[in-house]
């Protein structure tokens, strides 16, 4: 998804990784007019990016001609004019070309010619013997840009969506297609309710500002095929998530959606009002890309918090005064720059003090700075207790893009299992799919797996698919070359890749754990 991503504040396990960035944007006790310039407007719409985070090359030639647009400077020639998107948010007070010029000459004077390689705080084994990994389905022929993973835990289905074929699979626990259903458009999140299905259609997948996405209900005919899809609700911007949930207490379940978009975009509650369903805008940015349904204030009422990307990336607390009502309480937790590349975090409490913590994952590299970039990562962002959030640890993993968490050795606390869309793939493609596992005080023991090699990674489901009481991953892949073909508009068979589509990642550390003692896992350095 094109968008202009961005970083947060280090704390103290990342400034050694970090450390160039302040030193890359020191210019002595007294700002530069470019400096000053820039401080002004580059952080009028989200936190300021300081020249350290890109190289020369990709700050000249990727994001400041980018940048240009936003604060009004015109375009170089008529197409540049005439090419501009109508909805695209410019600064009201346009920026002149010679203070433009000033701005430009401080990112290309400050800028580094490269950006540092990342620094792992600790030695990765690759293959741990605790997971055994493979293809969730042999040969099975597919896009490779799964959109939707899903686990029905009730039902033990497993939902696979994907771009492309716009086509839905739903498997049993055992790994056998059940079923097999070719929608309108992308799906992007689901719902099961009963003997239905609500599944959020994406409209158009590309970036775009068109409300075509909607949200359609199936009805479950026999075992598991579908029928009968209804549309619930409709003109939906790029959705990517949905929930339903009665924060009023009135008896019927309101909708919340994210609605990424592109330009415009929004976080909306739909309630319905005997008729259809109201919209009722919670956040009109761009970027909604997931949120978590929590009690944050300890007043019995749920709250929501929300994370936006696409430029203006924060967390974001919106307060629920008691009957369901969201307007006007909002507190941003944490905030990035725009080049942060933000993808996803999750709520967990790693501390053990009772409070929820943040796992923020940052790695998307599908913008107009495709470098690698050192801090893009796994963070842990901790609470106070008064939900105000500070980091405490940082995983350097290039393109990370989504991680689930859980106690998988059953030693009592918190692990992570992460994927990447854009690992190095030159020097370490394994490093796409990573293991951490917790030894305590927020220090994790590393692991990477080869099978990562075969594609590239974003969305995970966890569930117990063999039944043994540890949970187990599937996790799919998002193929970058598929959907740039995807983008071009080439469709069906042209994206059949033959690469692995999903893998699966069963626990075993129940086998390990039985091992007489001094056997260590077999791995492969």
């Amino acid at each position: 998804m094109p968008d202009i991503p961005h970083h947060m504040t280090r704390s103290l396990t990342g400034v050694l990784a970090l450390a160039w960035l302040s030193l890359a944007s020191c210019n002595g006790p007294r700002k530069s007019e470019g400096e000053k310039l820039a401080r002004t407007y580059c952080a009028a719409c989200h936190e300021f990016p300081e020249p350290g985070l890109l190289d020369k090359k990709t700050w000249l030639t990727g994001v400041l001609p980018q940048m240009a647009r936003r604060v009004g400077v015109r375009g170089k020639s008529l197409f540049d004019e005439m090419s501009r998107n109508p909805l695209m948010v410019v600064l009201p007070n346009a920026v002149s070309e010679k203070d433009w010029e000033k701005i430009v000459a401080y990112y290309r004077e400050l800028a580094p010619d490269t950006l540092p390689p990342q620094s792992l705080p600790a030695p990765v084994t690759v293959d741990p013997d605790f997971f055994k990994t493979g293809p969730f389905v042999p040969r099975m022929q597919s896009s490779a840009i799964i959109t939707l993973l899903k686990i029905d835990s009730i039902h033990q289905r497993l939902f696979v969506g994907e771009a492309g074929t716009n086509r839905l699979r739903i498997f049993d626990w055992n790994r056998r297609l059940m079923s097999s259903l070719i929608l309108g458009s992308p799906p992007t999140d689901l719902i099961v309710d009963g003997d239905s299905v609500l599944i959020l259609e994406s409209g158009i997948l590309d970036p775009n500002d068109q409300p075509k996405g909607t949200l359609v209900k199936y009805e479950f005919a026999g075992a598991d095929s579908l029928r009968s899809p209804r549309v619930v609700i409709d003109s939906l911007l790029r959705p990517v998530m949905v929930q339903q949930f009665d924060f009023d207490k009135d008896g019927v379940n309101e909708f919340l959606i994210c609605e990424f978009g592109n330009n415009r975009g929004r976080l909306a509650l739909y309630k319905y009002d005997g008729s259809r369903y109201q919209r009722q805008v919670l956040d009109p940015s761009p970027g909604a890309i997931h949120f978590e349904i929590r009690d944050m204030t300890g007043d019995g009422a749920p709250d929501i918090v929300a994370l936006f990307a696409q430029g203006d990336e924060r967390i974001v607390l919106f307060e629920n005064d008691g009957k369901g009502n969201f307007s006007g309480r909002q507190r941003i937790l944490a905030r990035f720059p725009p080049v942060y590349g933000s993808m996803y975090f999750s709520m967990h409490d790693f501390n053990g003090d009772g409070k929820l913590d943040i796992l923020y994952v940052n790695g998307d590299n599908f913008d107009y700075s495709r470098v690698l970039k050192p801090y893009h990562g796994i963070r842990i962002l901790e609470n106070d207790g008064k939900n105000n959030f500070h980091e405490r640890y940082f995983f350097p993993m290039y393109g990370a893009a989504r991680a689930v968490v859980a106690d998988f050795d059953r030693d009592g606390d918190l692990d992570i299992l992460a994927t990447g869309n854009f690992a190095d793939f030159e020097r370490h493609p394994e490093r796409g799919i990573m293991f951490l596992e917790n030894i305590g005080h927020y220090k994790f023991r590393p692991y990477a797996f080869s099978i990562a090699s075969s594609n590239q990674w974003n969305l995970m489901a966890m569930g117990d698919l063999n039944k043994d009481g540890w949970p187990d991953v599937v996790i799919g892949a998002m193929d970058i070359g598929n959907v740039v073909k995807l983008q071009r508009r080439f469709t069906g068979d042209t994206l059949q890749s033959g690469r692995n589509p999903l893998v699966f990642f069963e626990n075993i550390m129940r086998e390990v754990k039985r091992r007489p003692v001094g056997r260590m896992p077999r791995t492969k350095r």
